[in-house]
């Protein structure tokens, strides 16, 4: 027992794409500026010290604004071996300090007109930073003095995890983001005339084979792929109609050699094998007439030109084809429920009533009735009292070359295909159920007559 085919996977969307491909290229930029960053500061040790003095000063008037104390009770920086803070007011005078200030920070002093200033000094044990920021508050400016010995790098983590988070990531976040949403609805935008294209080309008739993709507003890509649709369509429908024609053709010229054989065979002696014979051209006979009618049910126009009464239409039908009906064992009826006029082509309309009516007779057992109903409206039906029909048959009769499953059936599948193109070609639609009472109906439902 074979294994069913499993589905290919669905291949993710181009906005999808567009927008992974996007966020991965907008993470690179984010590395990439984080690393110009982190090598700017690497190499730039004094704008390191400027903002090791300002993180830890700002640290200090936090805690001071709380108390002194907790200027006091503040835990050293990291990488950091020892550090002074001092508090200078605006006389001048230290008025919190951890520690003595050390020479080299006395003989910087501030004054009333200083405002920022840091330094650097090479040490033995380190670096030493010293450093002073100004501050105002209510009773006037002080200054808060830093001193650090730094060893080693530890000390300015935070400083550039500030810097990146400040000037980095608060900047480049919401950027990003806004960008990102920006260019996915631009590509949506561009994205649209493709989907419009894609319902038109699944809403295309296989019966309109001059359906044709409508020229879209959009990129010039779009318009070279519509175009290529269009193309494509035009040379299906010359396919099409070249092999619609051949078959025509094929039928039309088999039904000679046909007649030809019918008169040799007719000549013969009377006998079993001629009976026989006769059976079997007869059949191939209607075959090519099916075949016939079938390219001719394909190549309808599209325009209907002339208004039909479904009575008169179903008269004619009915009158030609009783005798045949009356040899095979049946009476034929026509009831008229009120049938309205539609537009369209008459002979195609009396191929397709003839159509049902022989195949009501070749599934309806002698001696029960057929009939052919017109109306109400826009309809024409026609129904037997037969068997009636399976869920099977009333979903696949219509198909080509679908033959029911009974014995004696010599058709070729094909009488209720041309019913149903006949039928959708003049906008219509065709149905087979089990009629009430035992039997089946076929009905033939067409939109009212409009104006030419």
């Amino acid at each position: 027992m074979t294994e069913p085919t499993k589905a290919p996977p669905r291949a993710p969307s181009l906005l999808r794409q567009i927008a992974v491909r996007l966020t991965a290229l907008m993470a690179i930029f984010a590395l990439l500026d984080v690393a110009i960053v982190v090598s700017m500061y690497a190499f730039d040790r004094q704008a390191l010290a400027e903002d090791f003095i300002e993180q830890q000063a700002h640290r200090v008037d936090r805690a001071l604004a709380v108390s002194p104390q907790s200027v006091t009770d503040l835990p050293d920086p990291i990488g950091v071996s020892t550090w002074n803070v001092i508090v200078v007011d605006g006389q001048l005078r230290p008025v919190l300090q951890r520690q003595n200030p050390s020479p080299q920070t006395l003989s910087l002093w501030p004054d009333a007109s200083t405002l920022d200033w840091t330094r650097r000094n090479i040490a033995s044990s380190g670096t030493q930073v010293t450093g002073a920021r100004r501050f105002s508050g209510q009773a006037g400016p002080y200054w808060i003095l830093i001193e650090a010995n730094v060893s080693g790098g530890a000390a300015y983590g935070p400083v550039i995890g500030q810097e990146l988070l400040e000037h980095v990531a608060l900047p480049l976040v919401p950027l990003t983001l806004l960008l990102l949403v920006f260019s996915l609805q631009v590509v949506r935008r561009m994205l649209a005339p493709l989907e419009a294209a894609a319902r038109e080309v699944d809403g295309l008739d296989p019966s309109r084979m001059d359906a044709r993709l409508s020229a879209l507003q959009g990129s010039h890509e779009v318009g070279i792929l519509v175009s290529a649709v269009n193309r494509a369509l035009d040379r299906w429908r010359h396919a099409m109609l070249l092999l619609k024609s051949f078959t025509a053709d094929a039928a039309h010229e088999l039904r000679t050699p046909l007649s030809v054989l019918r008169l040799r065979i007719d000549a013969l002696p009377d006998s079993p094998g001629k009976a026989r014979l006769g059976e079997d051209i007869q059949a191939m006979t209607r075959l090519v007439n099916q075949m016939l009618d079938q390219a001719q049910a394909d190549v309808l126009p599209t325009e209907l030109p002339e208004e039909i009464s479904l009575h008169d239409l179903a008269a004619a039908t009915v009158t030609q084809i009783a005798p045949h009906a009356f040899a095979c064992g049946h009476d034929i009826q026509l009831v008229d429920q009120g049938g309205s006029p539609i537009r369209g082509h008459g002979e195609a309309l009396g191929r397709a009533l003839r159509n049902l009516v022989e195949n009501a007779i070749r599934h309806t057992p002698p001696g029960r009735p057929i009939e052919v109903i017109v109306g109400p409206g826009p309809r024409l039906s026609v129904r037997d009292h037969g068997d009636g029909l399976s869920p099977e048959e009333a979903e696949k009769m219509f198909d080509r070359f679908w033959r029911r499953s009974r014995s004696g059936d010599t058709g070729a599948g094909l009488g209720l295909g041309i019913v149903r193109a006949i039928v959708e070609a003049h906008g219509g639609v065709v149905t087979a159920q089990n009629a009430p009472g035992g039997g089946a109906l076929f009905l033939c439902e067409f939109p009212p007559a409009g104006p030419a």
